[in-house]
């Protein structure tokens, strides 16, 4: 093991030199880098960023050095609008990036992903669907994904609802898109305990405990 290797086993580093790694070592470098998108003009862009090297597997620890280490230049983005970190890092690392910036907040189940917005809005997205299809994740017209207001709360929605909870009666709130997911969220998170059965009209539904 190199002593560079070594180091980034520790933590994510904000500069080291590739040539004191060896093949297979390399091979486990990772970088966020932000130089933005060949072809693509670049607004939005506050600067030249420190680039942070981490190992495979340590993208949040790299995020959350990426955000300290640059976090004047951080401060000046606009991140409601297209800017030069989204250009320049992959959908996965510019989500955790904006969940260390508090942006959103993202919590992972086994079949689904609660992404919620710093306003108070929620997305609640089949997991495969959010890890495969990066941008086909925030639609409502589409199976998959759900939009829930900032004005729903899912935890006052999920106590006021009837013992058991179906596709219709979520329906009819104010939640955009596909709402098996929000029923598939509340079967999966630990805050609320039900378990999934089908309705009468054999519709996905969650019985409460």
């Amino acid at each position: 093991m190199t002593k560079v290797y070594e180091k980034l086993t520790d933590r994510p580093q904000t500069y080291i030199n590739r040539s004191q790694l060896n093949f297979t070592e390399r091979s486990e470098l990772r970088v966020m880098q932000v130089s933005g998108t060949a072809g693509l003009v670049q607004s939005n862009n506050p600067g030249k960023f420190t680039s942070v090297y981490y190992l495979a597997g340590d993208e949040r620890a790299a995020a959350a050095l990426f955000a300290k280490v640059n976090a004047d230049l951080l401060n000046q983005v606009d991140f409601s609008a297209r800017n030069i970190l989204q250009t320049s890092l992959s959908r996965h690392i510019y989500d955790l990036l904006l969940d260390v910036l508090g942006h959103r907040e993202i919590s992972m189940h086994p079949t689904v992903v609660a992404e919620t917005r710093r306003e108070g809005s929620q997305w609640i997205i089949d997991r495969e669907r959010y890890e495969t299809q990066i941008n086909r994740r925030y639609t409502t017209s589409e199976a998959g994904s759900a939009q829930v207001p900032a004005d729903i709360s899912l935890s006052k929605l999920y106590r006021t609802q009837d013992q058991i909870i179906t596709e219709t009666d979520l329906r009819q709130t104010a939640i955009l898109g596909d709402v098996r997911q929000v029923l598939d969220y509340f079967r999966s998170d630990r805050e609320f305990e039900c378990d999934p059965i089908s309705s009468d009209t054999r519709e996905l539904a969650v019985q409460k405990r």
